[in-house]
């Protein structure tokens, strides 16, 4: 562990031209920043980034996307340098979605603690690890739309930040150490590059909840009219669906519907629900009930797919195969191949480069490991060196 410290940046809130202009100039001449955001999807019905904090050489800057300065001097700026970031996923779609930003290049600590084998790799516990340092994680939850923000949530915001720049170092020269530096910057390339696609969403079906699949019309009449009530709500009140209502309640008032006639049992609602609310779910519920048949919407029937199964012995090959590997690097196997490659892999009969190759869809890293010892027949195969 590193001598235990709690390092501290001078704290400047960006919320003006001005600020922009010299947030911007701070950036030039250096190469790599460290970067956080703060969302509030957790309390309003549309997600957006509400807090965008960076560490600069020795001072830490919390960006206000919410105030009227325009972003685009900053993120022109930003894009040029390596960004250190800590779980950066969220964070990169996030932007992606707001404002289409693309970065160079990242550092992703939590990438680089997987892959060294780190048994806890959330950065609360590397701090610990590395530093001795607990975070606080009480402003985790909370809204960062507000404002003005309270001088404790901008220093929460502001404090994981102060702990990248060590996190940087000391999991650099690990990787360097057990020559897995490679290893983490393709994987952190292929992170951007993921994080550009956006899921394509069925709006149409967008109300058929895990669960929908076994319900039949008249069920899903009045699944499809309890989620739009809720979704109605949600938008208006500007809360996430399941503040209003959990989507459990809402598949249980489905189940409770018979095929013909009133329900024997309505289920209860929570009392704490507000009564409009409430009016409004139960009237739309017996609206459903009152639906003609012809307008009841029919369970997705869809064509049915015969996956193919691998061979068991190939497929238990490849799995004992890489469980090896992994334990020999003391990594988490599924870093080097998930159960998906797997079954892909062994598909292919496990014979042929090529063909193994591309349903492997691996990085280049994970192909040295795996290749050659996945050609080897089962009584010949063993770890990697």
């Amino acid at each position: 562990m590193i001598q235990p410290s709690q390092p501290s940046y001078p704290i400047d809130y960006v919320d003006s031209a001005d600020g922009m202009a010299k947030l911007v100039k701070a950036m030039e001449g250096t190469d790599t920043v460290f970067l956080d955001l703060e969302a509030d999807s957790m309390h309003h019905y549309y997600a957006k980034i509400c807090l965008i904090q960076i560490l600069v050489r020795d001072r830490c800057y919390l960006v206000d996307p919410l105030s009227e300065i325009s972003l685009d001097p900053f993120l022109e700026k930003l894009a040029g340098k390596l960004l250190v970031l800590h779980g950066a996923d969220y964070d990169l779609r996030m932007l992606y979605q707001a404002s289409g930003f693309r970065p160079h290049r990242v550092y992703d600590t939590m990438l680089a603690a997987q892959l060294l084998g780190k048994p806890a790799f959330g950065l609360a516990a590397l701090v610990h690890a590395y530093f001795g340092v607990t975070l606080k994680k009480d402003q985790q939850k909370a809204d960062w739309s507000l404002r003005p923000l309270p001088p404790l949530m901008l220093q929460y915001g502001a404090q994981d930040t102060f702990f990248l720049p060590g996190l940087y170092e000391a999991l650099t020269r690990e990787l360097e150490e057990k020559n897995r530096l490679e290893w983490h910057e393709e994987t952190c390339e292929e992170l951007v590059k993921a994080t550009a696609n956006s899921k394509v969403i069925d709006l149409e079906n967008t109300w058929r909840i895990d669960g929908s699949s076994k319900l039949y019309p008249r069920q899903l009449a009045a699944l499809q009219a309890l989620w739009k009530f809720r979704d109605q709500t949600a938008r208006d009140l500007d809360l996430p669906s399941y503040k209003v209502l959990p989507s459990d309640i809402i598949l249980r008032f489905a189940l409770a519907v018979p095929e013909e006639g009133d329900p024997e049992h309505v289920p209860s609602l929570p009392s704490r629900l507000n009564p409009a609310i409430k009016n409004g779910f139960l009237d739309a519920y017996e609206d459903a009930l009152d639906m003609p048949k012809a307008e009841w919407p029919q369970p997705l029937r869809l064509p049915r797919k015969v996956a193919p199964s691998p061979s068991s012995v190939v497929l238990n090959h490849l799995k004992a195969v890489r469980d090896k590997i992994a334990e020999d690097l003391k990594m988490d196997p599924s870093l080097l191949a998930t159960k998906s490659t797997l079954t892909a892999v062994a598909l292919t009969g496990a014979n042929s480069r090529q063909k193994m190759t591309e349903a492997a869809k691996w990085m280049k890293w994970q192909e040295g490991l795996l290749l050659d010892a996945w050609l080897k027949p089962p009584e010949r195969s063993s770890a990697a060196e």
